[in-house]
């Protein structure tokens, strides 16, 4: 009755602890690390492709042109070798393919002919395309967004007829009928009460006291709205089509690559700045930080954050003072049932404010599009340049630019390339062996094949089957070999390493993994445990399900001498939907002991070691889990004895959990051993350790040894 709360109220505790972290399975973790160490080959390669092509410059500079063409070749070969495991940068590759191109063009002496040469124009064709392709895409997907919208405007504008607009009838009306005041409080009130005003900018609302004020702020405001909404659509019109010269030069100098701040005067530049001014009429814009309450914000699936750039902070888009005016105009228009024709074409026009934001929006991003492109056509310039000396007469670049050194810094770059290159290989030899690492272990992981592996072994060519050995470069080997090699080969001071029969790496004795993928003889290993869970709590879990099928309704305790591992085995169980109760208060001690003596749905008491051995009878369970060894075997024994008692009709089954390999096995191993030569002075004084300080110290010390 009053147990089953408490089981449900400590489940829910022990999964808060651990709710937010997100969980992976062994197969998912895998992916990840193979993923990580993926990028990090990648980058490892970047850097030593950087190295290489910065000392092909140097060489170029020194006049050494055969050492510069190989390191060009040596770039383009390393990119081949790696083509399946990782991408190389198409830049890197343009700049060594580009460069080798125009030395073979040269035909400076001593450079070897390839077969590779006569395609080296063609591939250097293909990586310049390949790059623009992403922003060519985008130009022709942000022009063809923006088709519909402007059709929409040109069918909204032809259903306007009347010469004069139809918010200037309404206030002419107004005025007729006498009513002009409560027209201006209208407005006034839609301006004012929706929209918190910017501390620094005066409102419409204060500009006007009388109907002519508002007739004229109107037109005023219509007329800039119409002239700058005119001026950016032919800015950005003036952009499209393929960039010329002067414009792709213009944008470098101005902000692509200026010599000191950006200069904001190219074409790009130009048109962001009436975008700014269309955006102020258009738009209310509110930066963030301040306090806007808005009745209505663009509708858009995509948000209404400003992502724009250069020179918007960004912000919220709120609907501007005129719109408000001119919808409050519109309600007042229906409201005294004034002309159809009014009314028509004043919800027409609301329609062509709405269609005009979005086509800003779309404007706007038609804009980025065609920028982008000019700065990966500079980017493509930029690629292909090499390090070269500053002329005499050249004046020195203010602030310095990367690719131009002084004479003096000649030799001080290719020292600094030179440990550039050797750090990158080492760094990509490591990562890369951490990649092959992983990808075998992938296979030993993979079911499909029945845990054998197919690869044969690099020295006896034998098939590598169900067990064998792989070294932290990556490369496998059967267990024969490897114990042949560790036997024979072994190299150090200590003889304590082997070196790779493949890439001649050095792995010691210990860091050498043994993989060991025989199917396990008992079917009910397979148990499926849910979540990503050390080997120790998989195996409490995997044991408490077995208990289960094989004996439901059998309660089990599980002891530990550690309350966080507890809490983290009820994690585990809460992830595999397994009732439990767990003691670890005082407050919920009795509800949730009685939970799991009385609740047949509760089977799992989880209780730590130092509480929960002392005085309880718990005849209704009849297995005993110790999570870790228990240095002292009274407390052992007491733990068991909670079950083992009088009144007890089954057999009690303890269940002892260690790590091989481990100092829990050895624990266990000493344990033993004491407990035989300590028997007697057991029985005189229960309580006393069997382990003595001595048999600790030697605990550490083997521990120590063998680390």
């Amino acid at each position: 009755g009053s147990g089953r709360p408490a089981a449900t109220h400590r489940r829910f505790v022990g999964n808060s602890c651990h709710s937010k972290k997100s969980t992976m399975t062994m197969e998912e973790l895998l992916t990840s690390l193979q993923k990580k160490c993926g990028t990090e080959c990648e980058e490892a390669h970047r850097q030593l492709v950087c190295a290489l092509n910065g000392l092909a410059g140097i060489h170029i500079i020194k006049g050494e042109y055969a050492l510069a063409a190989e390191l060009y070749r040596e770039v383009l070969r390393s990119s081949e070798e790696h083509k399946g495991k990782l991408k190389t940068d198409s830049l890197q590759r343009l700049h060594a393919t580009h460069n080798l191109m125009e030395l073979l063009v040269a035909k400076h002496p001593g450079i070897p002919p390839t077969l590779r040469d006569g395609r080296l124009e063609e591939e250097a064709k293909q990586l310049r395309e390949h790059y623009m392709s992403k922003c060519n895409t985008e130009v022709a997907e942000a022009q063809q967004a923006l088709q519909p919208v402007q059709q929409t405007i040109r069918e909204l504008q032809r259903k306007i007829y009347s010469n004069s607009p139809w918010w200037l009838n309404v206030i002419h009306r107004a005025i007729e009928f006498a009513i002009d005041e409560e027209l201006v409080q209208r407005v006034r009130n839609e301006i004012t009460s929706n929209y918190k005003q910017q501390i620094d900018k005066l409102s419409m609302s204060e500009k006007f006291h009388d109907c002519r004020g508002l007739q004229f702020l109107l037109t005023t405001q219509m007329e800039e709205l119409n002239k700058f909404q005119k001026l950016v659509r032919e800015a950005v019109k003036n952009l499209e089509g393929p960039p010329s010269r002067n414009v792709i030069e213009s944008a470098t100098i101005c902000h692509l690559r200026p010599t000191r701040l950006p200069l904001n005067c190219c074409v790009f530049c130009k048109a962001d700045e009436l975008f700014t001014e269309y955006e102020s009429k258009l738009f209310s814009h509110t930066v963030k930080g301040q306090t806007a309450i808005f009745e209505e914000m663009i509708e858009d699936e995509e948000g209404l954050v400003d992502d724009r750039i250069p020179t918007t902070s960004r912000g919220l888009w709120a609907v501007s003072e005129t719109e408000r005016s001119m919808k409050a105009l519109l309600s007042f228009a229906k409201s005294h049932r004034f002309d159809v024709e009014f009314i028509d074409e004043g919800s027409t026009s609301m329609d062509l404010f709405e269609a005009w934001k979005k086509e800003y929006k779309l404007l706007h991003e038609y804009w980025m599009a065609l920028r982008n492109r000019v700065s990966a056509i500079d980017e493509l310039a930029m690629a292909t340049e090499r390090l070269r000396v500053r002329h005499p007469k050249e004046p020195k670049p203010n602030p310095p630019v990367l690719h131009i050194i002084e004479p003096h810094e000649v030799e001080q770059n290719r020292i600094k390339l030179l440990n550039d290159k050797a750090v990158a290989t080492s760094q990509l030899q490591k990562k890369l062996g951490q990649l092959l690492y992983l990808t075998n272990l992938e296979k030993s992981q993979d079911k499909t094949s029945g845990g054998i592996n197919p690869e044969p072994c690099p020295i006896c060519a034998r098939q590598l089957g169900k067990q064998w050995a792989v070294l932290t470069c990556g490369h496998c080997f059967c267990n024969e070999c490897i114990s042949i090699i560790i036997e024979q080969y072994s190299v150090g001071s200590h003889r304590s390493s082997i070196k790779c029969a493949i890439c001649r790496q050095t792995t010691s004795h210990k860091e050498i993994s043994y993989v060991f993928t025989s199917e396990k003889a008992n079917q009910e290993e397979d148990i499926p445990v849910k979540g990503s869970h050390s080997t120790k709590v998989e195996a409490v879990v995997r044991t408490l399900m077995r208990i289960q099928l094989r004996d439901p309704g059998a309660k089990a305790l599980v002891f530990s001498t550690w309350q966080d591992v507890l809490d983290i085995i009820s994690k585990a169980l809460t992830d595999n939907n397994m009732e439990f109760a767990q003691i670890s208060r005082v407050k919920t001690f009795q509800e949730n002991l009685s939970a799991f003596k009385h609740d047949p749905q509760i089977n799992i008491l989880l209780l730590p070691l130092h509480t929960g051995s002392n005085g309880l009878t718990i005849i209704e369970a009849t297995h005993v889990l110790l999570v870790e060894p228990i240095l002292n075997p009274a407390h052992e024994l007491q733990a068991i004895g909670r079950v083992h008692r009088i009144g007890q009709t089954k057999p009690t089954i303890v269940h002892r959990f260690l790590i091989k390999a481990t100092i829990e096995e050895r624990m266990q191993a000493m344990l033993k051993t004491a407990e035989k030569s300590h028997t007697n002075s057991s029985v005189k004084h229960p309580e006393a350790s069997v382990l003595t300080l001595a048999d600790l110290a030697d605990l550490f010390t083997k521990e120590t040894e063998e680390l």
